[in-house]
């Protein structure tokens, strides 16, 4: 067994102990029990229909993040239909990508500045911010080191081709799309500067959250500029048209779903759906540059064609 494997199998081993707390809090709630509730009306919440839904969603979150670790590690998932590991992973990006990059730069300003992370009255102890959002920055760092060396092993030549243009389609839709995303990013940063007021997200009130989401709006630049300015791709803009366009797609029904009051503003709700919109659009067009891409005849292709089980490049 090589080094490079067994590294490979302690990071798959990390990021799948790293799911268990949250699954554990999850069960718990799933069969009645309140813990973490720091008092009463907090274990009400916690066993309310609504979250009793939500835990059974982000379980299987949690489900569906160890079969990727399985599969960016075992030999196997080379084998699968690779829409079963590239898509889940585009989706683990654009969830946990702002976590990776908010959550610890937002506990530093928190510390510069004073006062809990976490805000007050939400009815839960701070272990159980600490509990989930801890596993989701292990699981972060976990899945995104084992997915470079996944494409690597199943498209060797992908991230060495830079000969392809990243925008194949029609300029218009990558302009309006962009300019979409843009002026997303624009709203995340004024939610991050004043909170719920302007139709702002309920519940994201201290600094350390509200730096979460001044993180989500640097991505959303990124994820744009790396599909609309990228004429000829790098490994960067490669990377950073993934994890920006997922979450371009993904952070505003993520923050429509965290809404602690579960009734968002409807002004919200509609910045996040036409978000989330332009982020598919931008989606597609990268994934069309990739498929498809504009270069001279008799050259090789930036991605083969969807690998199949059983197929040689599958193996």
């Amino acid at each position: 067994m090589t080094e490079k494997l067994v590294t490979r199998r302690a990071v798959c081993a990390m990021t799948i102990a790293a799911t268990l707390p949250y699954l554990t809090l999850k069960a718990l709630w799933l069969t009645g029990h309140g813990t973490g509730a720091a008092d009463a009306a907090g274990g009400a919440v916690l066993l309310d229909t609504v979250h009793l839904v939500g835990d059974v969603v982000t379980a299987g979150l949690e489900v569906a993040a160890i079969a990727l670790a399985l599969a960016l590690t075992c030999g196997w998932g080379r084998r699968v239909p690779a829409v079963l590991v590239l898509f889940p992973m585009w989706v683990g990006t654009g969830l946990l990508a702002p976590i990776a990059a908010g959550v610890p730069l937002g506990l530093a300003v928190q510390a510069v500045a004073g006062g809990s992370p976490a805000p007050a009255g939400n009815g839960l102890h701070g272990w159980v911010y600490g509990c989930v959002y801890g596993g989701f920055l292990v699981q972060a760092v976990g899945l995104f080191a084992l997915f470079p060396g996944y494409v690597r092993g199943r498209w060797p030549g992908l991230l060495r081709d830079r000969a392809a243009s990243v925008v194949p389609g029609p300029r218009w839709a990558v302009r309006v799309a962009g300019a979409v995303a843009v002026g997303y990013a624009g709203a995340l940063t004024l939610w991050a500067a004043t909170g719920s007021r302007f139709a702002g997200p309920a519940g994201f009130e201290t600094l350390a959250q509200r730096t979460y989401l001044a993180a989500g709006a640097v991505l959303v630049v990124v994820g744009v500029l790396a599909v609309a300015a990228a004429r000829r791709p790098s490994r960067v803009r490669y990377v950073a048209g993934w994890a920006g366009t997922a979450v371009i797609a993904l952070s505003g029904p993520t923050g429509v779903a965290l809404s602690s009051d579960h009734s968002p503003q409807p002004g919200y709700v509609a910045v996040c759906l036409v978000a989330m919109l332009a982020g598919l659009v931008l989606t597609v067009l990268a994934l069309r540059a990739l498929r498809r891409p504009d270069r001279p005849a008799g050259t090789a292709r930036a991605l083969p064609r969807t690998v199949t089980l059983g197929s040689p490049a599958g193996r």
